[in-house]
């Protein structure tokens, strides 16, 4: 790695003939520090885990870069200041004035620190601040987010993809203040060139399909979407067949919106909190993508259509009903209604967000989930308030070859060592397969104005929503509505076991079910018997050979698409010796283990899984009865931090661990505060639908 001033050009790589673009790899990356003034004093961020939430609300909170990193290919020039960067991009630049793409790793994060020294001319973001694209008003250069064309962390980069180089951890001690004063040693400066050089061998790898930078998906999902548009997109008949199926009417476009919910993770009141043992966990096989293979979907425009009753509806269809149920009590101890699809409720009682009871409430649900609630609630009375039906229809051929080909191949390379990075790149597009379905782009507009460094999220007009659905229409190879049913299909699959096992049942998350032991078997080995009839009837119709549906992998064994398999790792007579929960996404569970690295057997590993804290937070668990509430996973384990975003940043001085002092000028940037994890259940029974992209448009009605 060399200061910034050694750079003397290098040879460009020049493609496009309206535009000209150097197809040379260019990298960025910084490393910052985060601090907090309390009364009066300079503290390092790590601090703050020391104070009380009244002594949180008298800080003050500052970040600073002290050193930037940027890579010509795999050679890598730095500086320690922003007046170094705009010297290095101006010569840059001189030497290449065509347009430079610059991939930058969470570029959200070095976007809020650039935002203060430079300008931008455009800028693309799911929501507020999580920047996945942006163009620079000087410099003639383009900034893309690795993390969100990747989907994975420079951590996991190298392992993915087979790099010759990996993210070097551990060598950089960030509790440190630093600034730009301050001197780095050899391996911290190799940490920080090894960043570049990650993200420089990846974008290597993706050139090898991709040819040049340009057309680099922006998005993980995007790299499973281009190759299907490159399939399709020729070919009218399969163009005709989808755009029949998507709705072009602002009012139905709600309803779909309104009735979408995804997949169902839910802890049983009957045994949270308890230590059980012997617990079994059945899996479906990539549900998701069965489901798109194997089930039918809307193959028309939804049209309104007059419904009193279930009798009324018609299997031959499907719909999207709004309902008001009275006197609602549910027949099993696992609830099926989430309380935030519902509108209008009244009288409820509830099962961490789920609905045992009430005296009324409204939905808008598909059919096949209005079937389902008919089956496991008792419901005094309903109205079918309005309904909207669809034809049902198989998707078109060449996409279920699309997604079953995927998984021939993610089968047919798993294990085999010569193939590693064609199984993850193959597995990575077939995981990415239900997300392409669920896609939808017409959101609001999430604006950055440049000049005062601010963000907005501006509403869609009606008339924007109808422009932008007559759009889809013309341009689009996939109907929103398909991803609606796949998740209801998934949803039916999994409940309708947990109805049948529901005195069992411990846990259930989306396609997996864990059961207390004397459990009915059978039920999961007529399921799947329904499955490869299901399989052999579509095989037969498309006239899709079945082997596609059953690939082989290395080792002879096949794999057919959908089925329930019990989880084991050979080693215990059931999935777990012991396990507790203490709600969605939150358990505890032991067993044993084989350790990866000596291969020995460790007998009763304790594990767990809860959001927001790693595995490694098993350290704080000696036995399972201390997972319950109050258990606190501190900082040292989770390393999970919080970002304050900070605008208007004012000058501080910083003095760093070396004793050096530096005024510090960034005018903005990102505080990254230690975050703790504290064990709990929510007083409030809630469970609202997470979304970490813009708000969904919605038709003003």
């Amino acid at each position: 790695m060399e200061l910034w001033y050694k750079y003397e050009g290098h040879d460009k790589k020049t493609f496009g003939k309206r535009e000209k673009i150097d197809n040379n790899i260019y990298t960025f990356d910084i490393e910052t520090t985060s601090f907090i003034k309390f009364r009066g004093n300079i503290y390092p961020a790590i601090y703050y885990d020391e104070l009380t939430e009244d002594e949180r609300e008298e800080i003050t909170y500052y970040s600073t870069m002290y050193i930037w990193q940027f890579g010509i290919n795999d050679k890598v020039y730095y500086g320690r200041t922003w007046e170094d960067l705009k010297s290095f991009l101006l010569i840059l630049d001189t030497f290449i004035p065509e347009k430079k793409y610059v991939f930058i790793h969470n570029l959200a994060f070095e976007f809020q620190f650039l935002k203060g020294d430079f300008h931008f001319k455009k800028v693309m973001a799911r929501k507020a601040r999580k920047v996945m694209y942006s163009i620079m008003s000087d410099y003639n250069i383009i900034c893309k987010c690795s993390y969100f064309m990747s989907n994975a962390s420079l951590k996991q980069l190298p392992k993915l993809y087979n790099l010759p180089v990996e993210k070097m951890v551990g060598d950089l001690d960030y509790n440190l203040l630093r600034h730009s004063g301050t001197p780095l040693t050899d391996k911290e400066m190799k940490y920080c060139e090894y960043d570049c050089l990650v993200v420089y061998h990846y974008i290597k790898e993706e050139l090898k399909t991709y040819e040049d930078v340009k057309h680099i998906p922006t998005t993980s999902t995007g790299h499973v979407r281009k190759e299907l548009e490159s399939i399709v997109m020729k070919d009218w008949k399969y163009r005709r067949i989808v755009n029949k199926a998507i709705n072009i009417d602002p009012i139905i476009f709600n309803r779909l919106q309104f009735s979408f919910a995804g997949g169902i993770t839910h802890a049983s009141w009957l045994f949270a909190d308890k230590v059980l043992k012997n617990i079994d966990s059945w899996d479906i096989v990539s549900s998701y993508p069965y489901t798109l293979v194997s089930y039918k979907f809307p193959s028309s425009e939804f049209k309104e259509v007059e419904l009193r009753d279930v009798k009324d509806m018609s299997r031959r269809f499907c719909y999207i009903l709004d309902v008001e149920f009275e006197d609602v009590e549910s027949n099993y101890y696992n609830t099926y209604i989430s309380s935030s699809k519902c509108r209008d409720i009244v009288g409820a009682v509830y099962d961490n967000g789920r609905i045992i009871s009430a005296k009324s409430f409204s939905m808008i649900i598909t059919d096949i989930d209005f079937y389902l609630i008919l089956d496991c609630y008792k419901i005094g009375r309903y109205k079918i308030k309005q309904a909207w039906f669809s034809t049902l229809a198989y998707l078109p051929r060449k996409f279920i070859e699309f997604v079953l080909d995927k998984y021939v191949n993610k089968t047919k390379y798993k294990d085999n060592p010569e193939y590693e990075l064609e199984y993850q790149k193959e597995k990575n597009k077939f995981n990415a397969l239900y997300g392409m379905s669920v896609t939808n782009n017409i959101r609001a507009n999430v604006v950055y104005h440049d000049d005062s460094g601010l963000w907005e999220e501006i509403d869609l007009t009606n008339e924007e929503i109808e422009e932008a659905l007559l759009k889809e229409k013309k341009k689009s190879f996939l109907s929103f509505s398909y991803g609606i049913f796949v998740t209801a299909y998934a949803r039916e699959a999994l409940f309708r076991r947990v109805m049948e096992l529901d005195d069992y049942v411990v846990y259930m998350d989306t396609d997996s079910i864990k059961l207390v032991d004397g459990y009915n078997k059978n039920v999961f080995y007529e399921y799947n018997k329904d499955v490869e009839k299901r399989i052999n009837y579509v095989s037969k119709a498309l006239r899709i050979n079945k082997e596609k549906f059953e690939p082989t992998d290395i080792h002879g064994v096949k794999h057919l698409l959908g089925l329930y398999e019990y989880e084991t790792n050979g080693l215990n007579k059931h999935t777990y010796n012991k396990f507790i929960t203490q709600g969605a996404k939150k358990y505890c569970y032991q067993r044993d283990e084989k350790d990866k690295k000596t291969k020995e057997i460790i007998k009763d590993k304790i594990s767990i899984t809860v959001a927001g804290v790693p595995k490694a937070g098993s350290k704080c668990i000696k036995r399972l009865e201390d997972f319950n509430d109050g258990l606190y996973f501190p900082y040292s384990i989770t390393n999970k931090q919080s970002v304050v975003y900070i605008d208007e940043q004012e000058e501080v001085e910083l003095t760093d661990y070396l004793g050096n002092k530096r005024k510090i000028n960034d005018k903005s940037g990102c505080c990254l505060l230690p975050t703790s994890y504290t064990l709990s259940k929510s007083d409030d029974y809630r469970n609202l639908l997470i979304d970490n992209s813009s708000k969904r448009a919605r038709y003003k009605e």
